[in-house]
């Protein structure tokens, strides 16, 4: 049967033809794309014909750095976002628990310190007195940073006595006791422990996470870090319908997410933390000297050779990069790496780049790779003051030289809706209405080529989706206004009315 969309507005974010007022759909795919009278040769007698009455249609949103099943699964676990003290944490954490199955770690979520009365972490002992029968695990909001209870400590062996990991750090109290605070690779063995037994329940709470997508319009998602176990829950949720969005999967080992990916499953592609996340990697001056802080996870020959076996092998890589420090670090081995293998060119990117320099900007244009960016962060966060010599988000300067820029929400990390990240592009503006570098805004076009075509292309899935064009996905999304007729302060008060994949009606289910 073939599908009929008419009276639309049509955005393809295809240059070739980028407006139209009606596609047709068949097989699941793009037929044809133009006017009304072109789309009507595709009609026949089972043809279903839907009269959008002038309503916006695009492609279906991309999310090239999502991480899925995590946020399924927190439906299981206590969230602490919004917490104002830690004994408002402890409450949430023990109701957690009495619902938590005998055997399984109870998880918290979410918590900002600075937000909490104490304006200090909660310790190992604060998760005790919650949960004194069973392993806990409190994460911050970065996830890249956490704090264990005793139990969960002594399950991951760390004591008095165990050293710092390369890339992490245990925080400890004056007498060098663990305080249960676990920084980057730190975490690693708890924070991996702490969800086994949970993963095993992804297939029960797939479907319905899934829609919670489509109803913000996302149609094709990439779960950024996706551990073998976790690979094998997911062929499990296809086997059985579970998804009602297209999902690629980016493979990490099974010894936590910053660890090197050893033993990843097979797949398309490889993720590789090159540094930190709350503490990322930085280099800055201050007073004529130069200073570094934050965490590295490789050396330079380390990652160069971990890049090159990975495309070697016909992967694609992406290296997470926040600082400017961990971006350098990556952009000196992917360099290193593609002088090995030249063939790999176009198949490696760097996620996040939230601080860059001048020089990185010129470095990355040379080498041709693509960027994923997070636009949402600083419309959650606010906005930051660049140390002296670096700019944050600098998304203008990396369209001016030429760099693929593709944009993401890291969910949970930041905030899931699409729209949300395209407002932060456009207007440069925090939720609290502070703006953070104006000059650095795109345009409501280049934002939402930013999560469609582009998101498509830095995936590798160009011929696929990204774009309304025939012979391609029909994933699309029907808006309640044109982006590009309402002020850009209102973006966010869009609707995505319908959301399409594969050729079906997903949301409204």
């Amino acid at each position: 049967m073939t599908t009929l969309l008419v009276n639309a507005r049509v955005l393809t974010m295809d240059d070739r033809r980028p407006r139209a007022e009606a596609l047709a759909i068949r097989d699941g795919r793009i037929a044809a794309v133009g006017s009304r009278e072109e789309v009507e040769r595709y009609r026949d007698r089972e043809s279903d014909v839907i009269d959008l009455g002038g309503k916006s249609v695009l492609p279906g949103f991309i999310d090239p750095h999502n991480h899925f099943a995590i946020g399924a699964l927190e439906s299981f676990w206590a969230d602490c976002r919004g917490a104002r003290s830690i004994p408002e944490i402890q409450q949430r954490l023990a109701e957690a628990a009495r619902r938590t199955p005998d055997g399984e770690w109870v998880r918290g979520l979410g918590y900002d310190h600075h937000a909490l009365a104490e304006r200090r972490h909660p310790t190992r002992h604060d998760l005790d007195e919650a949960v004194p029968d069973r392993p806990a695990l409190l994460l911050h909001y970065s996830h890249h940073q956490g704090v264990a209870s005793s139990r969960a400590l002594a399950a991951a062996g760390i004591t008095r006595a165990t050293r710092d990991p390369a890339g992490g750090e245990i925080a400890r109290d004056r007498t060098g006791e663990p305080t249960g605070l676990l920084f980057e690779r730190a975490m690693s063995g708890v924070e991996s422990r702490s969800r086994e037994g949970w993963e095993d329940r992804f297939v029960e709470v797939a479907r319905r996470a899934s829609l919670a997508y489509a109803a913000h319009g996302l149609t094709t998602i990439e779960d950024a870090a996706v551990t073998p176990a976790m690979a094998r829950r997911y062929a499990e949720a296809r086997e059985r319908h579970a998804l009602a969005i297209h999902v690629e999967e980016m493979m990490v080992g099974s010894d936590g997410w910053f660890e090197r990916p050893g033993d990843a499953a097979p797949g398309r592609t490889l993720k590789l933390f090159v540094d930190g996340g709350y503490r990322c990697a930085m280099r800055v001056t201050r007073d004529g000297q130069e200073r570094t802080s934050g965490f590295l996870f490789y050396d330079r020959s380390e990652l160069a050779d971990v890049v090159a076996g990975a495309l070697a092998a016909g992967r694609r890589v992406t290296c997470h990069a926040i600082g400017n420090l961990g971006v350098e670090r990556a952009v000196d081995a992917i360099g290193d790496a593609l002088a090995r293998v030249p063939g790999g060119r176009g198949r490696v990117r760097i996620d996040h780049a939230i601080f860059l320099t001048g020089e990185l900007v010129r470095r990355i244009a040379g080498l041709g790779v693509p960027l994923v960016e997070q636009p949402s962060f600083l419309y959650d966060v606010g906005g930051m003051r660049p140390p002296p010599g670096v700019d944050v988000r600098p998304f203008r300067t990396v369209r001016r030289a030429g760099i693929r820029q593709a944009f993401s929400s890291d969910f949970p990390c930041g905030s899931l809706s699409p729209l949300v990240g395209i407002h932060a592009a456009v207007t440069r503006r925090s939720r609290s209405g502070e703006v953070e570098s104006p000059d650095e805004a795109l345009g409501v076009h280049e934002a939402l080529e930013a999560s469609t075509i582009e998101a498509a292309r830095v995936m590798g899935l160009e011929d696929d989706c990204g774009s309304l064009t025939p012979g391609k996905r029909a994933d699309l999304i029907v808006l309640s206004a044109h982006p590009g007729d309402v002020p850009a302060t209102e973006l966010l008060d869009l609707n995505v009315l319908q959301t399409w994949v594969s050729g079906l009606r997903v949301y409204p289910a």
